[in-house]
C-alpha cells in the first residue's frame, strides 16, 4: 500500500462548518479549510443526526482552540483533509465512537494506521445503537459481537503479488459447528497479530465482529481489479476483540 505523507500541521480553530468540515487558521496565520478525513457525517432521511454531530463537533472544537492536523491530502476544491488532534487525541476518532460520524470506507487508506480503530469503533457504536445509529432503521443489518468456538489455523503468505497477498487472510477459524464454517479472523488492538500467531492450531474461543473489507484507490495502490473496475476489497473479516485457548 502506498504510504501518505506525514504532514503535522499546528493550527488554531476558527469556526466549525458542519458536521466534518472545520475554518483554521495555520501558524502563519494563514486561513484554510480542513475536511476531517476518513469520516463522514451521518446521513439519515431527517436531519437531526447531521445536526447534532455538527453540534458536537463544536463543543469538542471551539472557535481559538489549539489543534495539530495530521494532513492526508489536498482535495480537488483546494481544501485540505486531515486528522484533527487535541491533546493528542483524533477528534475524527471520536465521532464516530461516539456514533456522531461513520467511517468513509473510499478514504480510509488515508488513516491506515489506525484503519482498525475506526472499523471497531464504528462497529461498536452501532451495536451499542449510539448516536446516529439509535435512529437508524430497525431493519438495517448491524455489526454484532459474536462469540465461536473452533481450531485457529495460520497461513503464511509468500511475499508474492498475488490476490492472495493482497486480500492478507492469513488468520482462520475452523468453528465447531456442524458446518466447520471457515472465518477469516483479522487481528485488531485488543489482539495482536503475534498473538493469534502463537495460538496456530489451537482450539480457541474468541469473541469477534465482523468489518466489510474497503477498497484502495486505484490510482494510489497497486491492486486486483473487478469488472466494475474498482479494487478487490481489504480487510474483510472478523476483527478479535478477545480470545483464550481452550484447554
Amino acid at each position: 500500500m502506498e504510504l501518505i505523507e506525514l504532514i503535522l500541521v499546528l493550527a488554531t480553530v476558527v469556526s466549525v462548518a458542519d458536521g466534518n468540515t472545520i475554518l483554521i487558521k495555520d501558524d502563519a496565520g494563514r486561513p484554510m479549510t480542513v475536511k476531517l478525513a476518513c469520516i463522514n457525517p451521518p446521513k439519515p432521511a431527517s436531519q437531526q443526526s447531521s445536526l447534532a454531530a455538527t453540534q458536537r463537533l463544536k463543543q469538542l472544537l471551539p472557535p481559538q482552540s489549539p489543534v495539530v492536523i495530521r494532513s492526508t491530502e489536498q482535495l480537488r476544491n483546494g481544501r485540505a483533509s486531515g486528522e484533527i488532534f487535541v491533546d493528542n487525541r483524533s477528534v475524527n476518532l471520536l465521532l464516530v465512537q461516539e456514533g456522531n460520524a461513520v467511517v468513509d470506507r473510499d478514504s480510509l487508506y488515508n488513516c491506515y494506521e489506525t484503519k482498525t480503530q475506526y472499523l471497531i469503533a464504528e462497529a461498536n457504536a452501532k451495536n451499542k445503537r449510539l448516536g446516529f445509529w439509535q435512529q437508524s432503521n430497525k431493519g438495517m443489518n448491524e455489526s454484532k459481537i459474536q462469540t465461536w468456538r473452533g481450531k485457529l489455523i495460520y497461513e503464511e503468505i509468500l511475499p508474492v503479488m498475488s490476490p492472495k497477498a493482497y486480500a492478507g487472510n492469513k488468520f482462520f477459524l475452523i468453528t465447531n459447528s456442524a458446518k466447520q464454517n471457515r472465518l477469516v479472523l483479522r487481528p485488531s488492538v485488543q489482539v495482536s497479530h503475534s498473538q493469534l500467531r502463537s495460538l496456530n492450531n489451537k482450539e480457541v474461543e474468541i469473541t469477534a465482529v465482523y468489518v466489510e473489507g474497503t477498497r484502495p484507490s486505484p490510482t494510489k495502490t497497486a491492486c486486483p481489479i473487478e469488472l466494475n473496475g474498482q479494487c478487490m476489497p481489504q480487510g474483510e473479516g472478523y476483527q478479535v476483540l478477545s480470545i483464550v485457548q481452550l484447554k
